[in-house]
This record gives structure tokens, C-alpha cells and sequence, in this order.
């Protein structure tokens, strides 16, 4: 049981404690019944992939409360809702930004590994197109070089390969090309057949194009038109390629517009949730 004396000397210690006393200590001090961070536990995801940084969220709790100095706990709720406000707009962002990147790799596989709709060919994307032309034209460039010797006559065909201080052309598959277009003119049936099936011999081949009327002379005359023909095959080629160039980029330019914002169902929860 407390003496009369030590109930005194308790009257006269609570004198001396009297609370703060300023107003930055009394501002400190009210808020000390105010509860902080009540949002943070169910609001941050803290588990799987999906993880979010707690200390992250803290950080924007804090620098709120310095610039708004909330008092009471009807601020400080106000305050943690712009705090949580903004947790979510982050989230939307975060979301709106990965389901863009999602449709884009989906579509931009879609578009470089499907073929077309008779499974005959892959599209090409504009680095393989450019290959492609690339290809062609040194072709062009060859045949454009070799048409020059043969309109100039000194190409020879009495081995199976010619060549100059610049081109090597293989003489037997310029045989081949001439035979090809002429194997119904000059060819019976079975030198037809022994043609086809691949059993004529170099000398055997050019036997048969003199015995056709088809001496050095005319065999040049006609490796310049087939060489000619494969040019204009090739600038076809070139043509479509470039062609194929605009259609990549239309496409591409097309699928960047469409998939600006997420497809509709997923960009209305995201419209939803931000509201």
C-alpha cells in the first residue's frame, strides 16, 4: 500500500513530466495513437514472379508524408490513398507495357516463322530480302561480264571449262543450257533420253551440237540470249524482292499501330483499374 510520503513524491514526478512542449514536439507527439502503413501489407505483392519491392513503396509513403505533413488519422489515410494511388498507376504502366511487348514478339513470330498459306515458303525478314538482292545482282554481274566474252567471240569450248584473267565459266553446264533449249531441234529420241538422264559425255555433247549446226560461233550467240533471259529473270526476282521490302515494313509499321495499347479485353481492365 502506498505511504502518504510516497504518493507525494509521485505528485510531485508527474509535475516535472508534462508532456512536450513545443509545437513541433506537440505535432510529433500527436501522432503517435496514428496508425501508418496500414495499406502496405495487402497492397504489395511479396511472393512468386510477380514480386514488388516493399522498401520501394515505403520510400514514396515517406516522401509523401515530408511534403504533406498529414495530423490525424483522417490525413494520414488520405495521404496513404495517393500513395496507394500511385503503387497501382505503376502497376498499370508495368502491365500496359508488358502486354505490348508480348503482342509485338507474338506477332512479329508469327509474321518471321509462319510459311505462307500453301506451306510453300517462309516469310523472309528485310536482312534475308536484302541477301536475296543481293545475290541476284552479283548473278547479273557475272552474266553481264561473260555475255561480253561470248559477243566478243573468244570463249572456247573444246574443254569443260574457259576461263579469262577474270571470269571461269564451266563450258560442259553452258553445253547443258544450249541443249536444254534445243534437245527437240537437234537430239533423236534417244540421244533425247541419254540427255535427260544424265549419260552424255562432254564430247558427246559437243559432237551433237556441231552435228545440230551449232559451232563456236552460234553457241555464243546462244549463251548471250539465255544469259540475257536469265538477267531479266533475275531483275523479276530483284523486282519482287523489293516488292516483298515495302510489305515487311507496312506490316511491321501496321502491327506497332495495332498493338499501341493491349487487345480490348485486357486494355479495358487496364482502363478499369486506372480509373
Amino acid at each position: 500500500m502506498s505511504t502518504e510520503k510516497k504518493a507525494a513524491a509521485n505528485r510531485k514526478n508527474a509535475q516535472l513530466s508534462t508532456g512536450a512542449v513545443t509545437e513541433t514536439g506537440k505535432a510529433i507527439v500527436s501522432r503517435n495513437a496514428v496508425r501508418h502503413g496500414i495499406f502496405t501489407k495487402d497492397l504489395v505483392i511479396n511472393t512468386g514472379d510477380g514480386k514488388e519491392n516493399v522498401q520501394e513503396y515505403q520510400e514514396i509513403l515517406d516522401n509523401l508524408e515530408k511534403s504533406m505533413n498529414p495530423s490525424g488519422q483522417m490525413e494520414y489515410l488520405f495521404m496513404e490513398k495517393i500513395a496507394v494511388d500511385f503503387w497501382r498507376m505503376k502497376r498499370v504502366i508495368r502491365f500496359e507495357t508488358g502486354s505490348i511487348r508480348n503482342y509485338l514478339d507474338v506477332a512479329l513470330y508469327e509474321f518471321y516463322g509462319k510459311s505462307d498459306y500453301q506451306g510453300e515458303k517462309d516469310n523472309k525478314s528485310n536482312e534475308e530480302l536484302d541477301k536475296e538482292i543481293s545475290h541476284q545482282k552479283e548473278c547479273i554481274d557475272w552474266n553481264k561480264q561473260y555475255i561480253k566474252c561470248l559477243k566478243k567471240g573468244v570463249v572456247q569450248f573444246d574443254k569443260p571449262q574457259w576461263s579469262n584473267d577474270d571470269l571461269t565459266s564451266e563450258i560442259e553446264d553452258d553445253l547443258d543450257l544450249v541443249i536444254e533449249n534445243l534437245k527437240y531441234d537437234i537430239l533423236d529420241e534417244q540421244t533425247r533420253e541419254m540427255f535427260d538422264n544424265e549419260q552424255m559425255s562432254f564430247e558427246f555433247k559437243r559432237k551433237a551440237l556441231l552435228d545440230g549446226g551449232y559451232d563456236d560461233k552460234k553457241l555464243c550467240e546462244a549463251l548471250a540470249d539465255i544469259f540475257d533471259e536469265q538477267n531479266a529473270g533475275y531483275n523479276q526476282k530483284i523486282a519482287e524482292f523489293e516488292a516483298e521490302k515495302i510489305r515487311v515494313r507496312c506490316r511491321a509499321e501496321i502491327n506497332l499501330h495495332k498493338l499501341s495499347l493491349p487487345a480490348s479485353a485486357e486494355s479495358e481492365k487496364v482502363m478499369r483499374y486506372e480509373r
